[in-house]
C-alpha cells in the first residue's frame, strides 16, 4: 500500500503522516528529511551548492537512516543522530538549493522510491503523489494559511530555543512557498485525484482519523 500525504511546509503533514503510518503498521517517509540532510552534508562540507560534482558525492556516499520514537522520526548521519540539526536556522532557508534542482532530485529518486518496499509506506513531501508515487494507492493533500502555517513553526523555533520574530518567520514561509510552487522540477501541486484537507482549525488527530477513515472504508469495500 501506498500512501502519499503532500503540501507546503507547515501544514501538518510529517506528524499526521507519521502517525497514519504507525497505525496501519506501515513505513514512513519524510522526504522532506532527505533533502534537509542533503542540505546539512553541503553546509557543513564547503557551503557550496554551486559545485554539482561535489554535492553529487556526498548524496553518493550519505548513509542515512530513520529510526521511530514513540512520538517521533529520529535521522542519523553515520552513527550521528542529526535530527535537531535539520531544522536549525541556517539549514531551512538553504533547502531550496537542493530541491528546485532537477539534476540533484533526480539523484534522490531511488533513496525515496526505496522506501516502498512491502508492507507499504506512508510518503509525505512536496510531489510524492505527482512525481515519486504518481500511482498511489490513496493520495492526500494538506494545507493551512501562511499565518497559521508561521504560527506552527514560530512555536517549533522556540521550543528549540531559537527565538525569530513572526514576522521574519511568516516571510520565510512565504518565500519558500514560492520557491515549492514556481520552481521548473516537480513543482509543488495538488496530486490528481488527492483528496484535499484544510487543517487550519483541525486538530492533528481530527486529521489523522480522516485519513484512516477514507482508507479503512476503501479498503472493506
Amino acid at each position: 500500500m501506498i500512501i502519499t500525504v503532500d503540501g507546503p511546509a507547515g501544514s501538518g503533514k510529517s506528524t499526521v503522516s507519521r502517525i497514519v503510518a504507525r497505525r496501519l503498521g506501515l513505513t514512513y517517509l519524510n522526504s522532506g528529511f532527505i533533502y534537509r540532510a542533503v542540505t546539512l552534508l553541503v553546509v557543513e562540507d564547503s557551503g557550496d551548492f554551486g559545485n554539482k560534482e561535489r554535492v553529487a558525492e556526498l548524496i553518493a556516499s550519505m548513509d542515512l537512516r530513520f529510526t521511530e520514537d514513540e512520538d517521533r522520526t529520529r535521522v542519523f548521519l553515520g552513527e550521528r543522530d542529526v535530527t535537531q540539526r535539520l531544522k536549525d536556522p541556517d539549514i531551512t532557508p538553504q533547502i531550496f538549493r537542493i530541491a528546485n534542482d532537477g539534476y540533484l532530485r533526480s539523484l534522490l529518486l531511488g533513496i525515496q522510491r526505496s522506501f516502498a518496499a512491502t508492507p507499504g509506506v506512508v510518503a509525505e513531501g512536496r510531489d510524492m503523489g505527482t512525481v515519486i508515487f504518481p500511482e498511489a494507492d490513496y493520495k492526500f493533500y494538506l494545507d493551512a494559511s501562511p499565518e497559521e502555517r508561521a504560527r506552527r513553526q514560530q512555536m517549533e523555533l522556540e521550543v528549540k530555543g531559537h527565538s525569530k520574530s513572526f514576522a521574519d518567520v511568516l516571510s520565510e514561509v512565504l518565500e519558500r512557498d514560492r520557491h515549492d510552487r514556481e520552481r521548473a522540477h516537480a513543482p509543488l501541486r495538488v496530486p490528481q485525484g488527492a483528496i484535499h484537507i484544510r487543517t487550519d482549525n483541525l486538530s492533528i488527530k481530527d486529521v489523522v482519523e480522516m485519513i484512516l477513515k477514507r482508507v479503512q472504508s476503501a479498503e472493506v469495500s
